[in-house]
């Protein structure tokens, strides 16, 4: 029996024999030292049941104590991360701070090897030989608002410290003629060939990379295939410069079997007369002008004991993206926007913030070509952390050249406007500059695609660099 049923038990049998008592006068029949244990054992009943009621009360409070004294330890371990944490930010901010110092100079740029082909970017600083960066392929970086991002990165040897740059490009597929229109029908003495059917000459690497089919699945060595079609040819579905449709085999002999192969110098189909059938004739390829386009990006060099940091942003092209032409005879307005990239510096030694890394945000460009004039907003930015920042730069009115270079309010020279920086609804004076370049006319002749810099000065505790591309809305 539990304490407290015996308690209960207890309790109910004192009151039944005091009740007794009362009816009878005093003269219950049952004797006074009977009364007095049942009392002694409900009075002892009752002082257990305040002592647990106590224990239980004290076992609360400790456990209360314990919880407080165990989040005082987390507040004050986290209280000091965040000490050292600031105190390392610090640091970053004031390196990075004078890194910036320079701004967009002409001493520190980025350029692209527009003759490599294999888009090589090199850093130069000062006097300084150029400094190629290789492409970090484990690193993915995310597309912003279209353009294609890659981290790039050196450590030569010696002392010269490392090199990172993050480049985002006007990479895409574009969309060609009509399959039939790009590709002769093929007509030889040793091929027979339906009308509507291409050649694949696979002895060219380029045409072998643009056939694609599930059947040509082996990682290397020769696959062969049987013949279908009341044993004439084979046919295999797959496609050809991005068309869908059906490759055709006819077998050079009796004796000879149509293949694939795959191995070290690239892919190639043998043992007959191959041809490839569009799905649909008038089916249009699918071209990738993977040389030739717009960059944009910033880069950091930090010196070989991490003291020193030199950063700049850049916007360049590679091969012969198409230039503007004839701005000046253009009328009404265009609205260009696409993404921003660069690095900043809040530094404060006396309490304020202190911030810095590297930040994406939202270009936007205003063209009026009844003036010949250009302005943007950088806004949407994010910060170093992931976090967003309630920031805003302006890229006050500049003029534009009929070659689509962004250049000044003359219109002539190399001058660039100045830039607006606002944190929190606060705007700084006007300070730094930008510059940019419109490429690439479109059907109605207004450019499609453009790139720029910029620079701006928070008063004296913020700098920030950077460059954008932006493409017509």
């Amino acid at each position: 029996m539990s304490r407290y049923r015996k308690f209960t038990t207890i309790c109910c049998a004192a009151v039944f024999a005091l009740g007794l008592a009362a009816c009878g006068g005093g003269s219950s029949g049952v004797p006074e030292t009977e009364h007095q244990e049942l009392q002694d054992q409900l009075d002892a009943a009752e002082k257990a049941k305040a002592d647990a009621e106590k224990r239980a009360a004290d076992a609360e409070k400790a456990k209360a104590d314990a919880d407080a004294e165990k989040k005082a330890a987390e507040d004050a371990a986290a209280a000091e991360k965040a000490k050292m944490e600031a105190a390392a930010m610090a640091v970053t901010a004031a390196k990075l701070f004078a890194g910036l110092e320079h701004g967009l100079g002409n001493t520190d740029n980025v350029r692209t090897g527009a003759s490599d082909a294999d888009g090589v970017i090199s850093v130069t600083i000062g006097t300084a030989a150029a400094v190629p960066l290789a492409e970090d392929k484990k690193t993915t970086v995310a597309a912003l608002r279209g353009w294609e991002g890659k981290r790039h990165t050196a450590e030569p040897t010696g002392d010269a410290g490392t090199y990172e740059a993050y480049v985002y490009s006007d990479v895409r597929p574009t969309e060609g003629n009509p399959f039939n229109e790009v590709y002769t029908l093929l007509e030889t003495a040793t091929a027979t060939v339906l009308v509507g059917e291409v050649g694949v000459d696979t002895s060219d690497a380029a045409v072998a990379g643009r056939v694609a089919s599930s059947s040509f699945d082996q990682s290397s060595g020769l696959k062969t295939f049987k013949l279908g079609e009341n044993a004439r040819r084979v046919v295999l579905p797959g496609s050809y410069h991005g068309v869908s449709g059906s490759f055709y085999c006819t077998p050079t002999d009796a004796n000879t079997n149509c293949s694939s192969t795959v191995a070290a110098n690239g892919f190639t189909l043998q043992g007959g007369s191959w041809a490839f059938k569009p799905g649909t004739p008038t089916a249009k390829v699918t071209e990738t002008d993977d040389t030739i386009y717009a960059s944009y990006g910033w880069w950091l060099h930090k010196s070989e004991d991490g003291n020193t940091y030199t950063a700049s942003a850049f916007a360049t092209a590679r091969g012969t993206v198409p230039p503007a032409a004839n701005i000046d005879t253009l009328r009404g307005t265009a609205t260009y926007m696409g993404g921003a990239v660069g690095k900043y510096a809040l530094s404060s030694a006396t309490g304020g913030t202190n911030d810095a890394g590297h930040f994406t945000a939202r270009a936007t460009l205003e063209a009026d070509f009844n003036a010949d004039m250009v302005s943007g907003t950088i806004d949407n930015f994010m910060g170093a952390d992931g976090m967003p920042r309630n920031w805003e730069v302006e890229l006050k009115k500049s003029g534009v050249a009929a070659t689509g270079e962004i250049i000044g309010t003359a219109g002539t020279g190399t001058d660039r406007m100045e830039t607006v920086w606002t944190i929190d609804g606060k705007a700084a004076a006007a300070s730094g500059g930008w510059s940019g370049t419109l490429y690439d006319n479109g059907s109605d002749l207004v450019p499609k695609v453009g790139t720029g810099t910029f620079n701006s000065n928070y008063g004296t505790s913020g700098r920030m660099v950077g460059a954008f591309g932006v493409n017509k809305q």
